[in-house]
């Protein structure tokens, strides 16, 4: 995620336990989705020589794919896109000699509706998005990763 690397974030956490280890890049754009990740996917990570392959590559996606089609076409993408643009992904990982284990896929967390709706009326718009649809995005991660032969960190489960 984007602001990870922010004081105290996760990001910055994970650099600071790596150190003297190995670098911890953070590729995070804030508000994409899969569609808009797949596109630029191939500027970020290229096939190189072995100093520039990542040991490993998280790929979190979800949030934004599932907000409403009527609230938020902007960022919606279907479930059946989405899982497509994960397994997209993993496989332009593979043909980058980044192997399947070495791709972590992470579901999307869930969402506090209660939270997330005051947030949209403070922007002047509509609750956008719902716990349960959210929960269907998760659902379609995880069988992207057992078909992909990838782990998956199943942050919905573990969250709710």
């Amino acid at each position: 995620m984007q602001f990870s690397f922010q004081q105290g974030g996760w990001g910055a956490s994970l650099a600071d336990k790596l150190v003297r280890k190995c670098d911890v890049l953070n590729r995070g754009f804030s508000g994409y989705n899969t569609r808009w990740a797949k596109i630029i996917l191939p500027r970020l990570i290229r096939k190189g020589n072995s100093l520039d392959t990542p040991v490993a590559v998280t790929i979190f996606f979800g949030a934004n794919d599932s907000a409403l089609k009527e609230e938020n076409p902007k960022q919606h993408i279907a479930l059946d896109e989405y899982a497509a643009n994960l397994k997209s992904m993993v496989q332009y990982l593979k043909s980058v000699d980044i192997p399947e284990n070495r791709v972590i896929l992470i579901t999307p967390t869930p969402l506090c509706e209660t939270a997330w709706e005051k947030q949209c009326i403070i922007q002047g718009c509509k609750l956008n998005r719902l716990n349960s649809v959210v929960g269907e995005y998760a659902n379609a991660c995880l069988q992207v990763a057992q078909d992909c032969g990838t782990d998956v960190l199943d942050l919905w489960t573990l969250m709710q």
